[in-house]
């Protein structure tokens, strides 16, 4: 016969201890001390076990008669029903576990190339982890995780805004999997987001007028009283060497050799995942040169004055640029000019209109595959027409800072 609220609340304890069974092999044990428990004794594999649900009136009889039926189901399936309770303090675990927790967990299972790593790993723990380690994982709403999104967004970082919220939602996915949480707080996050003006943000901000880039020069060559020689330095750099805004943060100078004036980036820290020379102008040379004395017992070239080792933040050196004024407005240009990144694009766009052979752009960009440009050039001869296209083009871009006679430089057919 089965048990009734009433029934199980006006046990009383006897002599011995006592069972009052509710059937399927659920029971409430009662001993002489009044401790009264509810137990499930079952048979698996030809051997009895007894597996301890909890203790009344913490656990009513609605509650005791789903986690038996629960218990019954591992038994039918063959599996102790010892796991529901190892199962629950691992998900109480998670639950008590922070967002940094997670995401370092789906970090490590990405296969990326170690500066793609490196990248994602610090914008996340620039722009994420900081607002999202306040509260545990199951307390987080859709608009918690958008107010944390439009950080990004508002600042002009939308393509990053974007991106990281996609992989909110495969984050949060995961912990819903793990049955966390009950539903995901991250889905449909991105769409939320203001989408960037394609017309404004296309090809990462550049500049292609030799006006412009001009005006870009000078600025960069007269820094503001406050900004850090490294950040200086930094944009110095970026228009003559084509290096992605990371190598260029991440540059060590385990990477320069100063008596070939080449600098040798790894196979690792590049997105294609192969080796690149960079030949050195004798203008990016001279920069690397009145860094050592700044950062040469670092491990990076650019290093802040206020940093103790670590690399210049992702965002500086295009923070820097938003801040250059417009000399027709006499405003800082903000976002749309010119970023870190742009100046890669600046120089493609101008040296095809100079003349200079494609694959030896394209190549110098880490773009094109070094086995097709093999089968027109052996190593030297692409290399010697590297060297030439960097000075060539370290000249042009003084001859454009200075207002003087700009520097002419090979055309296709020589280049």
């Amino acid at each position: 016969m089965s048990l009734t609220d009433a029934a199980v609340k006006n046990a009383k304890p006897e002599d011995k201890a006592r069972k009052l069974s509710d059937g399927g092999g659920l029971y409430l044990l009662i001993k002489p001390t009044g401790y009264k428990s509810w137990k499930y004794d079952f048979r698996l594999d030809n051997t009895r076990g007894s597996y301890t649900i909890g203790n009344y009136p913490d656990i009513g009889l609605k509650k005791a008669r789903q986690e038996h039926r629960e218990a019954r189901e591992l038994v039918a399936l063959g599996t102790n029903p010892k796991q529901i309770k190892v199962q629950r303090k691992v998900k109480d675990e998670l639950k008590n576990k922070r967002f940094s927790f997670y995401i370092n967990q789906w970090l490590d299972k990405q296969v990326l190339a170690t500066s793609t790593y490196s990248d994602l790993k610090q914008r996340i723990d620039k722009n994420i982890a900081p607002y999202l380690d306040s509260k545990y994982i199951n307390e987080y709403t859709t608009a918690d995780l958008l107010a944390v999104m439009l950080r990004m967004s508002n600042r002009g970082a939308k393509e990053t805004a974007i991106r990281l919220a996609n992989i909110l939602r495969r984050v949060f996915n995961e912990v819903l999997i793990l049955g966390i949480i009950d539903t995901n707080p991250a889905q449909g996050l991105a769409e939320l987001l203001p989408k960037p003006d394609k017309r404004i943000d296309k090809n990462f901000g550049h500049v292609t007028s030799t006006q412009d880039l001009r005006i870009l020069l000078q600025q960069i060559d007269c820094p503001t009283a406050n900004q850090d020689i490294a950040v200086t330095q930094a944009l110095k750099l970026m228009p003559l060497v084509f290096l992605r805004p990371y190598n260029i943060r991440f540059l060590k100078w385990e990477y320069i050799n100063f008596n070939e004036r080449i600098i040798n980036i790894p196979a690792e820290e590049l997105k294609n995942n192969k080796y690149l020379d960079v030949p050195l102008s004798n203008q990016a040379f001279s920069i690397l040169k009145d860094m050592l004395p700044v950062t040469g017992d670092k491990e990076y070239v650019f290093v802040t004055s206020r940093g103790k080792d670590t690399p210049l933040s992702e965002n500086t050196t295009t923070q820097a640029l938003k801040r250059f004024i417009n000399p027709v407005t006499n405003e800082p240009y903000g976002s749309g000019f010119m970023t870190s990144h742009g100046f890669r694009h600046t120089a493609s766009t101008m040296l095809n209109e100079l003349g200079f052979n494609p694959d030896i752009i394209e190549l110098q960009l880490a773009h094109t595959n070094k086995d097709r440009i093999r089968a027109t050039y052996n190593k030297a001869q692409w290399m010697e027409k590297r060297i030439m296209m960097m000075q060539a083009w370290a000249d042009y871009l003084d001859g454009l800072k200075n207002q003087g006679n700009v520097t002419p430089i090979n055309k296709r057919t020589s280049a």
